[in-house]
């Protein structure tokens, strides 16, 4: 059933912003969805044999709060061209096949990761050393604001985030630096977020999940 009800909520949130793309309202209601169930717990999801805190893999960005959603402060959006470029760092996809798909070759200006395409979460599929990820964020509100940075690492890996205080005005856009080291080999996923604290009240929640296969120190 969830399918429709986020198709839904996405209706709802075009009918209130006609012109946002269908990115920006992906972003609204991922960064604004709880991983906390209607009694204030954790998710929880269902293993082989036993019950055991959820992660984004379960949840994706958690429960979707419709209400927020149509006033998220701030989206990260993308393009088209954006998404040509991801396609076209996608390991193993070719040129031919991103032309056949999309009508378009791969630009010039190629991106090295798909982690560069300006989603609301961060994954990283196999970090080896460190990775600079660049977010840019969009103030959907007419409003100025001052958002905050707060950062839960995923373990075995150092987040760091610049700026850690965004002063972002009303239909503007910042940029935010994120460098993911690894500290640890892991050898599996581990979760972490990046939440954006706003001075009118919104909360911008930012899943990370990332693979350490090998650490910086031996």
């Amino acid at each position: 059933m969830a399918t429709p009800h986020i198709a839904g909520v996405a209706a709802l949130i075009k009918q209130k912003h006609p012109r946002w793309s269908p990115a920006a309202i992906t972003s609204a209601m991922m960064t604004t969805a709880s991983t906390f169930d209607h009694s204030g717990s954790p998710i929880l999801a269902q293993l082989t044999n036993q019950i055991a805190p959820a992660t984004p893999f379960d949840f994706g960005a958690g429960f979707i709060n419709p209400v927020h959603a149509i006033d998220p402060g701030l989206v990260f959006d993308s393009n088209f061209e954006q998404y040509v470029q991801f396609l076209c760092a996608v390991p193993g996809v070719d040129e031919g096949s991103v032309r056949r798909a999309v009508g378009t070759g791969c630009p010039t200006n190629r991106r090295a990761w798909c982690s560069d395409l300006n989603t609301a979460s961060v994954t990283i599929s196999n970090l080896v050393g460190s990775r600079k990820v660049i977010r840019s964020v969009t103030n959907v509100s007419s409003r100025n604001e001052v958002y905050r940075v707060t950062v839960r690492q995923p373990s075995g890996v150092n987040v760091t985030v610049s700026p850690r205080v965004v002063v972002i005005n009303g239909n503007a856009s910042k940029h935010l630096r994120i460098v993911l080291t690894a500290i640890k080999a892991t050898r599996t996923y581990t979760f972490g977020e990046m939440v954006l604290h706003g001075s009118r009240k919104h909360v911008v929640r930012v899943p990370i999940a990332v693979y350490v296969s090998t650490s910086l120190k031996s």
